[in-house]
């Protein structure tokens, strides 16, 4: 999996002196664990940023009662194995931030909070980068300009928005593929690669005065794609390939059409009138905020926005900010995204993700590409009917139950093992911030089974349908 963006974040919104020594952006990619812990939390003290201030009204997020709070404690999930090769029973939460090196997690079930903690010198004060959980809020962002009519339709031209690519094989590229991530273009998203398309972006977003333009050149000369089914360049729509440079051209379309920055458009829209409880802020050059990362916030008030997404996108006023049916669009998984045997019909819908767990303990033995199931409902996608619902993973359902728990759940994903993840169904949002060594960890062969099974980004999936069994 395919999974990006960047750096740091504002203990409380850059006004307080920064932690020293602050890491250097530009080797970012190789910072150790404590220089994450602080780059990650002091994004105001490595880039410039804009203030989202928070308003006068907040969202009340309240303590679940005592009892619910003890079930969520209580989870335990099965992951791993034993020095004598026997599955790994009974991980508890205490588990689960050690193996991911979570720094801050935060559990709301019916909007109450029923796990809230916190490790590495993080609290709750703490401004944080979501590093590509940004790309998300920037596709809501795509919506709600689409609700206001700044924005035509999805079915738009990146080029009407951002006329500098026109005569580039971005040319005629429509915003819908731009969400998708299936723009036919070439890019190269490997963070451990210096000579890759992503470590030049970083260098045009750190160190270059004209930000936008040099991100621009770099986009422009990006060739179109061979479709590997035909030999032949590759049609808008075509494959899925992810790119961090079309989650910032589709920001600055929208920055483009509102004449506001993200900051400020996510400020007016969301961040007020839902009503976030702390200030937040955006990695914002010259008025452009940076659509691909660098939106930083509390844990709560990440929590707030997954509850914001959760309910479609609707104000506590009753004012809805997105199109109808936005949520359930965004979050339709396209085709072309698709990982067999893992997830059959696709893993991506406008900046979000489908990421299902692998269990360990059905038949085959540990780690075998097998969903948990529980019984809670259909498939998030191609009904909200269980009894016509389409597997997901091209199984039937287990006997007496309808469909996989993490079948209804989808999430915005970073790098480094960030997440919001949003069960619509179970009414459940978790957050994680984490310090993983590694960007987008895998190993293995990827025709092995195991090559996802044990990747971190499917112990979040586990440990998730864990809770959600618990708190059921």
């Amino acid at each position: 999996m395919a999974l990006g963006l960047l750096s740091g974040c504002g203990g409380s919104d850059g006004s307080d002196p920064p932690v020293t020594p602050l890491p250097d952006p530009q080797a970012m990619f190789s910072w150790s664990t404590q220089q994450k812990v602080i780059g990650f939390s002091n994004s105001a003290a490595l880039f410039p940023v804009q203030t989202m201030a928070h308003g006068s009204v907040t969202y009340p997020l309240p303590m679940a009662s005592g009892g619910i709070q003890k079930q969520a404690l209580q989870a335990t999930y099965q992951y791993g194995s034993n020095a004598d090769g026997s599955a790994h029973t009974g991980n508890t939460v205490n588990d689960f931030m050690t193996h991911n090196q979570v720094t801050g997690l935060l559990v709301i079930k019916n909007g109450q909070i029923v796990l809230e903690k916190y490790a590495m010198g993080i609290n709750a004060a703490t401004l944080w980068d979501g590093k590509s959980v940004s790309k998300s809020v920037t596709s809501t962002l795509m919506g709600a300009a689409i609700k206001d009519g700044y924005i035509g339709s999805l079915n738009d031209p990146v080029d009407n928005y951002v006329p500098e690519l026109k005569g580039s094989a971005y040319e005629g590229v429509s915003l819908r593929n731009m969400l998708h991530m299936s723009s036919g273009v070439v890019w190269n998203e490997n963070e451990l690669d210096p000579t890759a398309d992503l470590p030049a972006l970083l260098r045009c977003v750190d160190t270059v005065g004209d930000n936008v333009n040099c991100v621009l050149n770099l986009m422009k000369t990006r060739p179109h794609a061979i479709d590997p089914s035909t030999g032949l360049p590759a049609a808008p729509g075509a494959i899925f390939n992810y790119s961090t440079g079309e989650a910032f051209l589709s920001g600055l379309a929208i920055q483009r059409a509102t004449g506001m920055s993200l900051a400020s458009y996510l400020q007016k829209k969301i961040w007020q009138p839902f009503g976030m409880q702390s200030n937040g802020n955006w990695w914002t050059w010259n008025g452009v905020s940076f659509g691909a990362g660098g939106f930083n916030a509390t844990l709560r008030d990440y929590g707030r926005f997954g509850l914001f997404v959760l309910n479609n996108g609707v104000l506590p006023d009753g004012t809805h900010v997105l199109p109808d049916n936005w949520i359930t669009d965004a979050t339709t998984w396209t085709a072309n995204s698709a990982l067999p045997g893992y997830a059959d019909n696709g893993q991506y819908g406008y900046m979000w993700w489908f990421s299902p767990a692998y269990d360990d303990d059905l038949v085959g033995g540990t780690n075998q590409a097998s969903p948990i199931f529980a019984n809670v409902g259909a498939p998030l996608q191609n009904t909200d009917n269980p009894a016509g619902a389409i597997p997901v993973q091209e199984r039937a359902p287990v006997q007496g139950q309808q469909a996989s728990v993490s079948d209804w759940t989808f999430a915005a994903i970073g790098i480094y093992g960030q997440m919001i993840a949003i069960n619509q169904r179970e009414n459940l949002v978790v957050v994680q911030w984490s310090v993983w060594d590694k960007p987008s960890p895998t190993c293995c062969n990827p025709a092995d089974p195991e090559y996802v099974a044990s990747d971190p980004y499917n112990e979040q999936s586990v440990y998730l349908n864990a809770l959600l069994i618990a708190l059921h």
